[in-house]
């Protein structure tokens, strides 16, 4: 197995069914490293026990793709069986589909820091574990910017760095922006 980070409690976790599609945006609310497992307290009330998911877990050392199964419900928990953790690779790690707001509330660019006045908001495409799609309107970044990219999940604030490594202009004045994840430890 692969590096499996010592600590997931409070970390930002997405659920995927075998198909890829989004079951829950949630925070680990346990984690034993041990027994091989994670508690979320949300977001797998219709999900029936022994069913494969897909997580994404964002944490401090990175983030971690992980297979498990939905082991057991009880007392507004929901224990997931975790095995199969997957490396950090270029563009082998496969895309899941998010659809969330978020904002770029920092950006450095190679000539300047720029503290922005105001958060550009941003919709999150998708996320994999070595980077995030963006799609911004009306707002043209520069190829190379860090940005801090920030937002919520069950009330929750999570902030990512990305650089922009890809631009994609799309008719109307929308702009997508493939960016390289990076952890600031």
């Amino acid at each position: 197995m692969a590096y499996l980070a010592s600590h997931f409690t409070d970390s930002p976790v997405f659920i995927y069914d075998e198909k890829n599609n989004l079951i829950a945006k949630t925070t680990v609310s346990g984690y034993d490293r041990d027994e091989m497992y994670i508690e979320v307290a949300k977001g797998l009330g219709n999900i029936r026990l022994k069913t494969r998911l897909h997580l994404l877990i964002i944490h401090s050392g990175g983030v971690s793709e992980l297979s498990g199964f939905l082991k057991s419900t009880r007392q507004g928990l929901h224990e997931i069986s975790i095995y199969g953790e997957q490396q950090r690779e270029g563009r082998a790690s496969e895309r899941r589909l998010l659809k969330s707001s978020a904002q770029i509330t920092d950006m450095v660019t190679d000539t300047s820091r720029d503290g922005l006045l105001s958060p550009f908001p941003v919709m999150i495409e998708n996320i994999s574990a070595t980077g995030v799609l963006l799609e911004s309107v009306n707002v043209r970044f520069e190829m190379g910017a860090f940005l801090q990219i920030e937002f919520s999940i069950g009330g929750k604030d999570v902030v990512l760095y990305g650089e922009i490594v890809r631009e994609h202009i799309i008719d109307g004045g929308v702009f997508e922006y493939g960016c390289k994840l990076h952890f600031l430890d």
